[in-house]
């Protein structure tokens, strides 16, 4: 008789994802919040890091998704793959569609729609590429809704995916995943070091960014899953890599050679039992967690109203600190909202109603793990 271990959840990342949103959050209103709460200067640092928040999510986007696909993805089929495909889809576009027209009522009524302002399209073809989600496919400059230049990215990821399960799945020794894990994120280090503008960033090579990390993520879950790698012992990697990006303005400053510690930082999490993964995994952290998505999306809408309310905040201490609490609040009953009524329903229209109507994914005959229903309603 076959035996199935069934995988469990893993509380502690889905918590990491809270983590990594807040850190773009203070990366891009740094200055209103320095300037709200002088206070907070010695957190300058650690916010102008904040766009490695990014690549903390791309590393656990390929983690998680290999725990959750990469066996039993193994070998191609049309009907997995389109299921895949479909729960990628309701995971992310109907969230990107809704702050991608809220940023369009905000360009409507600021005069910006059609025009390209600050570097930001706001023109017609870039509201068709948002629509399919290619636009940082097509150019590097940002439109609308600027941090959804990311979705963009892990689409491109996601289409790949299925076929890079094939290629994972395959991998039967930790060794050989964490070598080819050290060998892309070399790669990614090389490419920017070589072709990278003097701002840091690379000009039409999207992918890079995106693959590099995905991929890393995916090799090091799968060093970890198939039990040669004792990942946990490396736990101190990520809040050693968050304090020095806290502490060393050099390691703060454009440069993507953190990211690979981000990215077995977010293996080492997966297995450790430690004080961190205990922190993660409380039950609210775990509830930032799962809506950090939604205030991802939305943070970046509210970039005109905290403006001038900064500007009114000015030279009044008390005021600054009501502003910037109540810039708190309101983004987190946003993302509140919008999980609750926009992704959340999404999810259950787009992948699990064609769950119930569909077959069960096929169970393996070699003892591979499979995921519980309970961890994969995690997990997304």
């Amino acid at each position: 008789m076959e035996q199935h271990t069934r995988r469990p959840a893993l509380p502690a990342l889905t918590g990491l994802r809270a983590l990594a949103a807040v850190w773009v959050v203070l990366f891009h209103y740094r200055a209103e919040v320095l300037a709200l709460e002088p206070a907070l200067v010695p957190l300058d640092t650690f916010m102008r890091a904040g766009y490695l928040g990014v690549d903390l999510f791309f590393a656990l986007s390929g983690f998680v998704l290999a725990y959750t696909y990469a066996d039993r993805m193994r070998t191609f089929r049309w009907r997995d793959t389109g299921r895949f495909v479909r729960s990628r889809f309701g995971r992310v576009w109907p969230v990107h569609v809704l702050a991608l027209h809220v940023d369009l009522v905000i360009a409507l009524l600021l005069g910006t729609l059609g025009r390209t302002v600050e570097d930001s399209r706001r023109t017609a073809d870039a509201y068709v590429e948002n629509l399919a989600m290619v636009h940082y496919w097509v150019s590097d400059r940002p439109s609308f809704n600027t941090p959804a230049w990311s979705i963009s990215a892990e689409w491109f990821a996601y289409l790949l995916a299925p076929l890079l399960f094939l290629a994972v799945a395959r991998l039967r020794r930790a060794g050989t995943a964490l070598t080819l894990a050290a060998a892309s994120y070399g790669v990614m280090l090389w490419i920017f070091a070589t072709y990278a503008l003097p701002n840091g960033n690379l000009e039409g090579m999207f992918w890079v960014r995106i693959m590099f990390e995905f991929v890393g993520g995916m090799l090091l879950c799968l060093a970890w899953v198939r039990g040669g790698a004792r990942l946990g012992r490396l736990a101190p990697v990520l809040p050693a890599s968050l304090l020095v990006l806290a502490l060393v303005p050099a390691a703060a400053h454009g440069g993507y050679w953190m990211a690979p510690a981000l990215g077995l930082g977010v293996a080492a999490l997966a297995e450790s039992s430690g004080w961190l993964a205990r922190l993660l995994s409380l039950r609210w952290v775990v509830a930032a967690g799962e809506a950090s998505f939604a205030l991802y999306m939305v943070h970046w809408l509210f970039e005109w109203p905290v403006e001038h309310a900064v500007a009114l905040a000015r030279d009044n201490p008390w005021l600054g600190q009501l502003v910037l609490g109540a810039f708190v609040g309101v983004l987190a009953l946003t993302s509140w909202l919008v999980l609750r009524f926009v992704e959340r329903p999404a999810r259950r229209l787009v992948v699990e109603g064609r769950r119930r109507s569909a077959p069960p994914w096929p169970t393996r005959a070699d003892g591979v793990p499979l995921p519980t229903r309970s961890a994969l309603a995690a997990l997304r």
